[in-house]
């Protein structure tokens, strides 16, 4: 019998929000009448401009495995060399190219938990041991950077993952302390997430600490925009980081149609802008109206939050039924929690209807 690797045939996929359409199938319910608040994209369509700039793009020929017009218009808007970038099919392929590059059998990578957990699946795939540091709920999920510290010095990591803001927890850590785990983890690459950094309130600008040779930032434009359908992001390292990455991407990975969306993107700052007050609007509305409910908000510095209900995939399930999914954060090992992610307030406002009728 034809058998996988070892330590392949042990992965599991890795879980994720965002429509399940062979579960929506088998419960016949139609994708197109459910309202999805399990994701964190941002819920708004992309400007026009966006639309039309994929309009004519040709199919039938492959994309530029450079990326070469979406790197410039990305170094002239970030201000930032283009040798210090690389575009990718959404920041999960590049999370992945990180473990390629940089990790092996027996390797140590020392991850915050909960956090997403393509982490650890990355680890996986390369057969690296991913060692988890516990956030603790009783301290708002917040990482203590000394006690972080002192427990990774003891694995000698040779990758850190910080999610920043963190997913699910929606928590948010200053410069000081990213600086500090870079400089005392100098030959570990840390592999900074700032997928979720647009709706985030507070920021600073990472792009400062590329100098750092161990340090990659990893963005999704498919977050920002709303361009999940296409899959869009961008890696931010010093040049050796990025010429390594480049070794390992895959030919032609970013589609044609996804690098003219996102040059078209870069040009629609406002657009994001407008999204991010308006879900923090939403997200306000949300979690004063869970409260009047009784439920515990966990504060967040970004546009997800969560909501501890008691039994998570149960709650779930009575709203799937009614038209509304929510992330059931099980596999993040809160059982306890969902995790919600704002939409328009008319759709939040059916949400919170939707939660009273189970509620009651």
């Amino acid at each position: 019998m034809l058998r996988a690797k070892p330590h392949i045939d042990k992965i599991s996929v890795c879980q994720h929000g965002g429509i399940n359409y062979a579960e929506l199938s088998g419960r016949h319910l139609d994708p197109r009448e459910i309202l999805d608040f399990s994701t964190c994209c941002n819920p708004y369509k992309p400007p026009m401009a966006i639309y039309l700039a994929t309009r004519n793009v040709p199919l039938e020929i492959y994309p530029d495995s450079d990326a070469i017009e979406l790197i410039k218009a990305l170094s002239t808007a970030l201000e930032v060399n283009a040798d210090n970038l690389i575009a990718c099919s959404g920041s999960t392929e590049l999370i992945r190219l990180a473990a390629l590059a940089y990790l092996g059998e027996g390797d140590r990578v020392v991850i915050p938990s909960p956090t997403y957990g393509e982490y650890t699946l990355a680890c996986k795939l390369v057969n690296a041991r991913a060692i988890k540091f516990p956030l603790r709920e009783q301290n708002g999920f917040r990482l203590d950077i000394s006690e972080f510290i002192k427990f990774a010095r003891q694995h000698e990591p040779a990758a850190i993952f910080l999610c920043n803001p963190n997913n699910p927890t929606g928590q948010y850590l200053d410069m000081r302390a990213v600086e500090k785990i870079a400089s005392v983890f100098s030959s570990t690459l840390i592999v900074l997430d700032e997928a979720y950094i647009a709706f985030t309130a507070g920021t600073w600008n990472s792009l400062n600490l590329i100098g750092a040779e161990n340090l990659l930032i990893v963005r999704s434009m498919t977050k920002d925009f709303g361009l999940a359908g296409l899959r869009l992001g961008y890696g931010v390292a010093s040049k050796s980081v990025i010429d390594v990455l480049r070794k390992v991407r895959p030919p032609w990975n970013v589609n044609s149609m996804a690098q003219k969306a996102g040059i078209a993107a870069l040009r629609q700052r406002r657009f994001v802008e407008n999204s991010a007050a308006r879900l923090f609007k939403s997200r306000r509305y949300l979690e004063k109206e869970l409260e009047h409910f009784g439920f515990q908000i966990i504060p967040s510095q970004t546009n997800f939050f969560l909501v501890r209900v008691g039994k998570a995939r149960e709650f779930r399930d009575r709203l799937l039924r009614k038209g509304f999914m929510v992330r059931d954060c099980s596999t993040f090992g809160l059982p306890e929690h969902i995790r919600i992610g704002p939409r328009s307030m008319e759709d939040c406002r059916r949400l919170v209807g939707a939660i009273r009728e189970i509620s009651g």
